[in-house]
């Protein structure tokens, strides 16, 4: 391909995937109605309003007092704010405006995620050793982010999965070039969704970097501020987030594991009647073992092995927090983009994973609506199988020569 074409072919790409974007994502195309735009991100809105107006947004029927009268808002009858309180500097700032206002603010925060995850992306495939695959990449990967279900699902949502997975990949890109502080606040600006976050964390505390730590501790409590100060204390507070979480979390349906929309290994199995939430642990063994074993890799790879590992063990994740696995496809492109039975291969498995689920449900085959746990789990053991033979072969080179 010359480089004219490569370049054209990109500029298309990108203009569908932006297409796509505004057409799922912010219009709403082919949308449920009783579901508008930002119907997840109203509930951001409403814990904002809450603490404003000295309430306890962990209550439901707080919250719902906190947006009694904006029509927009209807209330929230089985789900409930269930956010750390760190969560409180983005609930604050957009409930400072109209709902009608506040709705496109946050609609804003998630455009600049997704532009963010981009830069950072392109920034990591133009490093990368493997040249032949990176000018096309560029654009591949860029329209991949941009337009993909998940993307746009976060997007029309209001959801927070993006603005979370922005934060975390960005305290990896920091770390990654020295620049701890800001690894740090990104850290810190990831807690506020753990699971997202978590074993990243980890990674950090086996590299005993403590500034990273340190940084992203202070972060967080400094966007805990106002519920600190106005609500009681770090005690009172933490209370009141673990009694919303105890009282209502895993009741409400779309919460538990087994449901449909609850991803993970833990869901698949209790779907199938297994009931192992001690799985969970295993997530946290293996990034164990992946820092004990960290030479065999390469370094380039480390993240996406980590966000492989968290949304298929950790837990606590949804189908749309399935932006997180974008620094998977990254490395797959890379090790595949010249190798045709590789490239099939890994097509195959990622058109498995943005599938519509609709279909299976349609055909009567809810037994498949937890394939993309096991499409997932092939994707990550591949970037493993991937990165051990690359290292190998980094290692071979010296010896030949």
């Amino acid at each position: 391909m010359t480089e004219s074409f490569k370049r054209n072919f990109g500029l298309g790409i990108i203009g569908l995937s932006v297409i796509s974007l505004i057409c799922f994502g912010i219009l709403g195309i082919g949308r449920d109605i009783n579901s508008p735009l930002n119907f997840d991100g109203a509930t951001i809105y409403a814990a904002g309003r809450a603490w404003l107006m000295g309430l306890n947004p962990y209550k439901l029927a707080l919250l719902n007092q906190s947006v009694a009268g904006i029509k927009e808002i209807p209330g929230f009858e089985d789900g409930g704010f269930f956010y750390p309180p760190q969560a409180a500097i983005f609930c604050l700032f957009v409930g400072l405006f109209d709902y009608s206002v506040g709705k496109f603010v946050w609609l804003g925060f998630n455009l600049l995620s997704i532009a963010a995850i981009v830069a950072m992306t392109i920034d990591t495939i133009n490093r990368s050793p493997n040249h032949r695959g990176n000018q096309l990449g560029r654009w591949v990967m860029a329209a991949i982010i941009i337009g993909n279900p998940f993307t746009t699902h976060v997007v029309w949502m209001g959801q927070t999965s993006l603005i979370a997975f922005a934060a975390t990949m960005g305290s990896w890109f920091f770390s990654q070039r020295q620049k701890f502080v800001l690894a740090g606040i990104c850290l810190g600006l990831a807690s506020f969704k753990p699971q997202i976050c978590l074993l990243l964390g980890i990674w950090f505390l086996l590299e005993r970097n403590w500034k990273i730590l340190a940084v992203s501790l202070a972060t967080a409590i400094v966007m805990s501020a106002y519920p600190l100060v106005f609500y009681g204390g770090p005690v009172e507070t933490l209370a009141a987030w673990h009694q919303g979480i105890k009282d209502s979390y895993l009741i409400v349906t779309f919460n538990k594991p087994g449901f449909q929309d609850k991803v993970g290994m833990e869901s698949l199995l209790a779907f199938f009647g297994l009931n192992l939430p001690a799985i969970k642990i295993l997530g946290i063994i293996l990034t164990i073992l992946l820092w004990v074993f960290r030479n065999k890799i390469n370094p380039e790879d480390i993240f996406a092995v980590i966000m492989g590992i968290s949304f298929s063990f950790l837990g606590y994740t949804h189908v749309y927090d399935y932006v997180g696995l974008l620094p998977i496809l990254t490395s797959l492109w890379l090790y595949c983009y010249d190798k045709q039975k590789a490239s099939l291969s890994m097509i195959a498995l990622v058109f498995l994973l943005f599938f519509p689920r609709r279909f299976f449900l349609a055909a009567g085959l809810p037994f498949l609506v937890h394939w993309r746990t096991i499409v997932v789990l092939i994707l990550l053991i591949s970037v493993v199988f991937f990165s051990i033979k690359a290292k190998s072969n980094q290692s071979l080179q010296p010896e030949l020569s």
